[in-house]
């Protein structure tokens, strides 16, 4: 039987599949990323991660005929869904703090932030009682065959301030930590990652929109998008920072091979060129050539030569000559600066991912 895409029960489901697959890869990586490396902000994209799996069982819960199961599990898992919803929003929002934490050399800064953690906890518990107290008193709606609580613009209001206070302070907490980094490409990049949490921020909107004008299941269906935007952007500053790191590492390799290419290449050139000399000059004669092999940046050889004076040169093996007799006329002198491409602000074992 093919599937009624205007369903809005198979709409949500399919939201719910899409949606939490990217969410969940993105979480699998950043784990996999930071494997032996674990921290407080791993921890709670794990546990934000596993909400969502209890959120998608109640999503799938909504079956095409609700009279397969009984009213208590309809109501149960309309009230698993509403509760992972600011479970799951708030979780990676506390992830992405403790990321700024780890980060953060600041004790002072540090412990500030540990505090509007804490406040970011308590404002999860008071949304999730507000669900309560505002469902509980219209008990009409858990006799929907589809349960769904009409929220007011009480729910809407706490909802979107918080929603925008929060996001507004993990966009600033990190810029006085970024601040302090030399190179200006890194910090603005890294800006930017950061401020990927007013993606949350206008998904957020729009999901308030609904609760205020339309309701019903676009509500459900807003609140599930904004659910797995959020886990996806609290990945974000590990996902990307792995993935460039792992770009200039194969960069840096590439440029480590032709650099040994062309070092073979110069010193092929100089053995042919000695060949010719000794040829064309009988007699004894100095030539110094130093060859300078930079590789300061892009990880590509440049090749200076420089040679002394030949008169003098000339004069002075020519005495030397006689008295110890015959040596190698050529002398060749290698600089090989090798610098490694990395992170110019250096906090201790402190790493991004």
């Amino acid at each position: 039987m093919p599937l009624d895409i205007k369903d809005p029960l198979v709409q949500m489901k399919i939201t719910s599949a899409v949606c939490s697959f990217v969410a969940i890869s993105t979480t699998v990586y950043r784990l996999f990323v930071r494997r032996g490396r674990l921290w407080a902000d791993d921890a709670w994209a794990l546990f934000s991660m596993m909400v969502l799996f209890v959120q998608i069982a109640s999503v799938f819960m909504h079956v095409p005929n609700p009279d397969k199961i009984s009213k208590v599990n309809r109501v149960a898992a309309y009230y698993l869904m509403a509760t992972s919803f600011y479970t799951i929003i708030w979780s990676a929002r506390l992830s992405i703090l403790f990321s700024i934490i780890r980060l953060d050399p600041s004790e002072r800064r540090r412990r500030r932030l540990l505090w509007i953690g804490v406040l970011f906890f308590l404002v999860l518990v008071f949304l999730i009682c507000q669900l309560f107290w505002v469902c509980e008193p219209e008990p009409k709606w858990k006799d929907m065959r589809s349960p769904q609580c009409t929220l007011n613009k009480q729910v809407a209001i706490c909802q979107l301030v918080s929603d925008i206070i929060a996001d507004l302070i993990l966009i600033i907490a990190p810029l006085k930590l970024l601040s302090g980094l030399e190179d200006v490409g890194l910090r603005h990049r890294l800006m930017v990652i950061f401020s990927t949490c007013i993606v949350t921020t206008i998904v957020s909107l729009v999901h308030a929109a609904y609760i205020l004008t339309l309701g019903g299941v676009k509500v459900v269906i807003a609140a599930l998008v904004e659910d797995c935007v959020s886990l996806i952007v609290c990945n974000i500053p590990v996902v990307v920072t792995a993935a460039i790191r792992i770009r200039e590492e194969s960069q840096q390799a590439k440029s480590r091979k032709t650099g040994a290419m062309s070092t073979m290449l110069h010193f092929a050139t100089r053995v042919f060129s000695q060949k010719d000399t000794t040829s064309t000059f009988p007699s004894p004669t100095a030539y110094v050539t130093t060859v300078h092999l930079d590789d300061l940046s892009t990880g590509i050889t440049s090749t200076t030569l420089s040679s002394n004076n030949l008169k003098d040169e000339v004069r002075d093996d020519t005495q030397s000559f006689g008295k110890s007799g015959p040596h190698d006329p050529f002398s060749i002198q290698v600089h090989d600066v090798d610098e490694e491409l990395g992170n110019n602000a250096k906090y201790g074992s402190r790493s991004m991912i």
